[in-house]
């Protein structure tokens, strides 16, 4: 939330979202194979599919998260089992090595990581934070 009301204070903020699937969470990968397909289609659909899964993420188990990774990308207005067999796809799993290694190059070694002209910030972080931040970084690179 607190990204998305920056992006709404600051028009000229540029977002780019990059999936960062932790092995601690048995069924991550999984889900950012969901995020990256959604992602390919639907910039609306992606974003209630993460605020769904977020919401439901205690209800998920490795066992369960084909049947209710597919129910949230229904749920979020995607075709549930088109995604499904798009995130089992080679060219989705390359992507989300990809993503993963470009965090792990950068230093990322968590969620969220927010990065705000190069700069890194770990950890969640509340709009008016971010805000100084973008507000500070703009007046550095004028």
């Amino acid at each position: 939330p607190s990204v998305e009301q920056l992006l709404a204070q600051e028009p000229n903020a540029h977002f780019v979202f990059q999936n960062f699937p932790l092995p601690n969470h048995n069924w991550a990968e999984k889900g950012a194979g969901y995020v990256d397909c959604i992602g390919r289609g639907s910039n609306d659909a992606v974003w209630k599919f993460i605020q769904k899964t977020f919401e439901q993420q205690e209800s998920i188990t490795e066992a369960n998260a084909d049947e209710k990774l597919k129910e949230i990308a229904t749920e979020s207005g995607a075709d549930g089992e088109q995604i499904a067999a798009c995130s089992a796809k080679p060219d989705t799993k390359a992507r989300i090595e990809a993503s993963l290694a470009l965090g792990k190059s950068v230093g990322v070694t968590g969620t969220p990581a927010i990065f705000i002209n190069g700069r890194m910030l770990s950890g969640g972080a509340p709009v008016e934070l971010l805000k100084q931040l973008v507000d500070f970084q703009a007046k550095q690179t004028k």
